[in-house]
């Protein structure tokens, strides 16, 4: 029999080459999510030993880099986003023989050292973080599940969802309907979400080439986001520190939180929705507790975060070992960050230039050359995004503004004072460098970085909680360590360590709040019953680029379910990716007592349908459209009529 580090790794990656090419449809889609970065990652190690962790966390990471960017390729082409499967593998098996007609002939099998085999295979360091992340993306698994959903309510959603999510699941689905790169906004017909657009790119080319819902795979694709994310934390702390930090910080990172809690239980809101929805000053610290928000509440983010610990990953990489395909690979991730979340991208690049800087100040020129080269490489492939932007609303305006020593704790809580001895303490380790630069880079962007029309530049202390929880673990892990070797002899250690429970118990409520809240069991019924007959009847007898009209509002009804478009749906959206606000001449529309006027308005904004509902009811259009001779029934059930406008 063939042992099989006989066989040239090239043969395994065009296997998988193959798979990304059989038409397996709905059953294509485990393998769409981690086989194309495996076959890059084997192709990338040149057949040597490989980590089991690690080829989890390249293989995921990677898929969500080269999915999208693929599925972009074949639309400016032309191709069809339908082939990004196929073009993947056939990218892969390419690469397979490119790599084995090029291949070193003095370069010989890797062999097998059983004791380093043993030593990376400890049951502690390689299972129980599989088993850790699992139990994390399981957490993460049990709100999706029940929004949105369809049932005896009718569509039902978490009310803290129904406004982001149900807009980010709306451009999926439109995307799913009509593909367009950038995607075009449902909200704001032929105008389009032109930043932050790759996870609704990468969620609607998953479901194009399978066949599978959209949603679901969006339910799908987060608890594996959550779960990679925790992989790729770990890999990121066992590059750069040891086994017992990466164990400790894929922990903290995921689930740590500051003390807010006790802000909220001194103010005892009487509601706390609109508390941590609407109240930014103060609860920012709640509503924005870490990684919580992105996971419980997902949107374009939580996407980012993933690829974000992968780039530090990448980063650390290429420290230890300056070579051209490690500065390619760390620019490719830098060049799509900015796609998937353009914020997030910010101080990532501003951390590699900061590093680039300090490199040359040090005289270390080559160092500092290999990453100018990936900053440069990331550059020219985010570049057309600059592009895109030119022309649509202002994101970010040069400001000044602080937060407050007692805001700061109320987000990190003691885990900062934890966090800042780890990082002096590691000043002299080369490889916590980026994540030392980048928690600058933070700082620097939260005080002097405003976001106008989001409102929310605290999302820079989301970033910042990275290095804190890096830091924090790697003083933990080490105050462990001596604990254990003078066997609680040392009454200072044993301080320490108390002091380090105290501020991780201190930590724990606001997570739980968090959790509590995102979860609660209060719902938001986006559709009744008989709503939801009539959005399956749009879907399946109405032309996909037709537009409607419901009533504006944040939460609307028809994008989400049928992935149609609406003229309008509230400012909300469109002022912030588009700049456009047409409530008044909607408004206007829905008042409408007159016939031919009606027609006339809805006509100028190419509508062709009117969906009349619980919510259009309210509005005199629901008694105008009535009139035969400008517009016709075309559905009807007990609780809902929808009118087609005559000529259009």
């Amino acid at each position: 029999m063939i042992r099989p580090q006989l066989i040239p790794y090239q043969c395994w990656t065009a296997a998988i080459g193959v798979l990304l090419l059989l038409p397996l449809q709905s059953v294509s889609l485990p393998l769409l999510f981690i086989l194309p970065g495996l076959g890059f990652y084997v192709l990338y190690k040149a057949g040597k030993q490989i980590g089991l962790l690690e080829a989890i966390s390249y293989s995921i990471s990677l898929t969500l880099v080269l999915v999208p960017t693929a599925a972009t390729v074949l639309y400016l082409t032309g191709v069809g986003i339908a082939m990004t499967g196929a073009a993947l593998g056939l990218a892969v098996i390419t690469a397979s023989i490119l790599s084995f007609v090029f291949r070193k002939n003095s370069v010989k099998p890797p062999e097998s050292n059983i004791t380093t085999d043993r030593r990376r295979h400890k049951l502690a360091f390689v299972a129980l973080p599989i088993l850790l992340a699992i139990v994390l993306a399981l957490v993460v698994s049990v709100p999706l599940s029940k929004s949105p959903v369809v049932n005896d309510e009718g569509l039902v959603m978490n009310p803290t969802e129904a406004g982001d999510l149900n807009f980010h699941l709306s451009i999926i689905a439109r995307f799913v309907e009509s593909s367009h790169i950038p995607p075009e906004n449902p909200y704001l017909p032929s105008h389009y979400v032109v930043y932050d657009f790759f996870m609704h790119v990468y969620v609607g080319t998953l479901s194009i080439v399978t066949g599978i819902s959209s949603l679901t795979i969006f339910k799908i694709t987060i608890p594996l986001l959550f779960f990679a994310l925790s992989i790729n934390i770990y890999v990121l702390c066992r590059r750069t520190f040891n086994n017992a930090t990466a164990l400790i910080s894929m922990i903290l990172y995921t689930v740590g939180g500051g003390l807010a809690w006790i802000l909220v239980l001194a103010q005892r809101p009487s509601d706390v929705f609109p508390y941590l929805i609407y109240q930014f000053t103060d609860t920012a610290a709640v509503k924005y507790d870490q990684t919580l928000l992105y996971f419980l509440l997902p949107q374009p983010q939580t996407f980012a975060l993933v690829i974000l610990v992968f780039a530090f990953i990448l980063w650390v990489t290429l420290i230890k070992d300056l070579k051209a395909r490690n500065l390619l690979l760390l620019g490719l991730t830098l060049g799509v960050l900015p796609y998937y979340h353009l914020i997030t991208a910010l101080p990532l690049y501003l951390a590699v230039g900061t590093y680039v800087i300090y490199k040359y100040a040090r005289r270390q020129v080559t160092c500092a050359q290999y990453h100018a080269g990936a900053l440069a490489v990331g550059g020219a492939i985010a570049s057309p995004l600059l592009f895109l932007l030119i022309g649509g609303p202002s994101q970010v305006a040069v400001a000044f503004s602080t937060y407050s020593l007692f805001f700061i704790l109320l987000v990190f809580g003691l885990i900062a004072i934890l966090a800042g001895t780890g990082a002096y303490r590691s000043l002299n380790n080369e490889a916590s460098k980026p994540i030392l630069f980048f928690a600058f880079s933070a700082i620097i962007a939260m005080n002097i970085i405003a976001l106008p029309l989001t409102d929310n530049s605290y999302r820079f202390l989301v970033f910042l909680w990275l290095p804190v929880a890096l830091f924090a673990s790697y003083y933990i892990s080490a105050a462990v360590g001596r604990l254990r070797a003078t066997r609680f002899s040392s009454a200072k250690t044993s301080l320490k360590v108390l002091a380090i429970v105290a501020a991780l118990v201190l930590a724990l409520p606001t997570s739980y709040l968090l959790w509590d809240f995102y979860n609660n069991n209060d719902s938001y019924v986006l559709a009744s019953p008989a709503e939801v007959q009539a959005l399956q009847w749009i879907t399946v007898n109405t032309p996909k680029d037709a537009i409607f009209l419901e009533a504006p509002s944040t939460f609307p009804r028809i994008p989400l379910e049928t992935g149609r478009r609406v003229v309008f749906a509230g400012p909300i959206y469109t002022l912030q990716y588009n700049g456009i606000n047409l409530q008044t001449q909607i408004d206007a529309l829905m008042n409408a007592r007159n016939p031919e006027s009606l027609s006339l308005g809805l006509t100028q904004y190419n509508v062709s349908y009117i969906f009349v509902g619980s919510r259009e009811q309210q509005y005199p259009i629901a008694t105008t459209v009535k009139d035969t001779k400008y517009f016709q029934s075309v559905y009807s059930n007990p609780m809902v009529t929808i009118y087609k406008v005559k000529g259009s």
